[in-house]
């Protein structure tokens, strides 16, 4: 037993200081509770400027590392599709295109659907989706594909907008060199009709809630317009030849949209 060198009271186990000297009880222990004489001479590591700087910089190394590893997409640099959203840079596009068929016409034999020269010029498959043949044909695409494109990139996300946009349009191509190759039409085709099917299509599966005004005017429900369109096209396929509208360019858009919102469907049923 021993007694504290401040207050007296008497510990078992007291505290002897390794600085001063003194036996001091568990208040008092600490080198500012007793006023310590050697309080001075405890050794403090005191880091230098520059090593708070090095170690500042390690820091955030390991943190901004650390949040990369938990979300890989934050460390790639982002595309113009990202920046600016898909549907507004197909917008984009389609608005250029129309621009360049009126100042450079004879562009669009190159760039248009030839049933001809579609395997002399195979990447006809994928540009004839960004021409239109008129304004009222431009305006009218670029009107139903700012509301509904906008839409769908929403709910599924860009890059797999980007991929209904494009495959609908390229097999309604497909559908039309079918359709062309039976009936031996010789006729170009052009248009992002067949790939806004496909967007409509797979809206009218994926958000049934969906209202249309048809034609501007008649409010009505998404797939109930989609029915509408859908026999509208199939009723008016074999008129084609003469109408000069891919009809069939429009079904197959369709069927590629209607697949995807099948799919789109069933992993939202499984998660």
């Amino acid at each position: 037993m021993a007694g504290c060198d401040i207050c007296g009271k008497e510990e078992f186990l007291p505290y002897r200081c390794s600085y001063c000297g003194g036996t001091f009880c568990s208040d008092h222990r600490l080198p500012e509770k007793h006023q310590c004489e050697g309080i001075y001479d405890i050794p403090v590591k005191v880091r230098r400027d520059d090593e708070i700087r090095i170690s500042g910089r390690r820091e955030r190394k390991r943190r901004d590392v650390s949040i990369y590893e938990l979300d890989p997409n934050l460390s790639r640099k982002k595309n113009i599709f990202q920046v600016y959203g898909y549907n507004n840079v197909i917008l984009a596009i389609i608005t250029v295109m129309f621009a360049v068929e009126l100042i450079f016409k004879p562009v669009i034999g190159y760039l248009w659907l030839d049933p001809k020269m579609v395997f002399q010029r195979p990447w006809q498959l994928v540009t004839s989706i960004f021409l239109h043949g008129s304004f009222d044909h431009y305006l009218v695409n670029a009107i139903v594909l700012f509301f509904f494109g906008s839409e769908l990139e929403r709910r599924v996300g860009g890059s797999s907008y980007l991929k209904i946009f494009l495959l609908s349009g390229i097999f309604g191509n497909l559908m039309y060199l079918a359709f062309s190759e039976v009936t031996s039409s010789s006729v170009p085709a052009l248009g992002a009709s067949g790939a806004i099917y496909g967007v409509m299509g797979t809206l009218a599966v994926i958000a049934p809630e969906i209202r249309v005004l048809l034609f501007f005017v008649v409010p009505m429900n998404i797939r109930l317009v989609v029915v509408l369109f859908a026999l509208y096209n199939l009723f008016l396929t074999p008129f084609s030849i003469f109408t000069g509208v891919a009809y069939v360019a429009h079904l197959g858009g369709l069927i590629v949209g209607l697949y995807y919102g099948k799919v789109f469907s069933q992993r939202r049923r499984f998660h």
